[in-house]
């Protein structure tokens, strides 16, 4: 059947990126023709245990072929005031018979939001024995700073198997972010370099945010 399916960013880590938008989102086209088909992107702010108003929606295909996490512009960015939840959300028509590409649950109930016309929104653990979270994405400014300087931050090896070294002046604090935003590590600095241990995380890609004295900035770290 028809069905909805998305996140919910909360007001509180969006604060973290007031004055900056929402540029791209990524999707999983898994490389086989069974799951070409077409979607609709809608992105609302406000509601707690549902979208609240619609500010932006777009159509995109997903052809089947790539086997990869593919990413699209969108049409228009969104800015982050920072004081509203921000839903991002997916409407398929149902014509497949598996369209919404997941993963095993991630223990956060806000990336594994269903909503189907007359039943309204609700979690996926609350109605299957076996719960999932979505598979997407979403790009804020190719993570620039969200603090006033526009000082270089120095993250590497990346990607990395082991550890990463952070380089910038003045660094005060460091968090480690997974793919829905959750903080999974966070560690005070003082210093103008820091180490983080990434071996003890499952491959995959991270967001490793950074605080200085000037402001901070956020840079996706690979582990492989």
């Amino acid at each position: 059947m028809p069905f909805n399916w998305g996140y919910m960013f909360p007001a509180e880590l969006m604060s973290e990126y007031k004055g900056c938008s929402f540029t791209e989102f990524g999707f999983l086209d898994a490389g086989e023709e069974q799951f070409a088909t077409t979607y609709t992107l809608n992105i609302y702010t406000g509601g707690d245990i549902a979208p609240g108003t619609l500010i932006h929606t777009q159509t995109f295909e997903i052809t089947g072929t790539v086997g990869d996490v593919v990413t699209f512009r969108l049409d228009t960015p969104i800015e982050i005031d920072g004081t509203e939840n921000i839903w991002l959300t997916f409407y398929h028509d149902g014509s497949i018979e598996y369209p919404a590409p997941a993963v095993a649950d991630v223990g956060n109930p806000n990336s594994r939001w269903l909503g189907i016309d007359g039943y309204g929104w609700m979690d996926v653990a609350s109605v299957s024995s076996e719960a999932y979270s979505w598979l997407a994405w979403v790009y804020v400014d190719g993570y620039d700073w969200i603090g006033e300087s526009n000082e270089a931050v120095s993250v590497y090896p990346n990607p990395t198997s082991g550890n990463v070294n952070i380089l910038a002046s003045g660094i005060n604090h460091v968090a480690v972010m997974n793919a829905i935003g959750q903080v999974i590590y966070e560690s005070n600095a003082d210093g103008n370099m820091a180490t983080l241990d990434m071996s003890q995380y499952q491959n995959g890609v991270y967001m490793v945010r950074v605080t200085t004295e000037n402001g901070q900035i956020v840079k996706l770290v690979t582990k492989q």
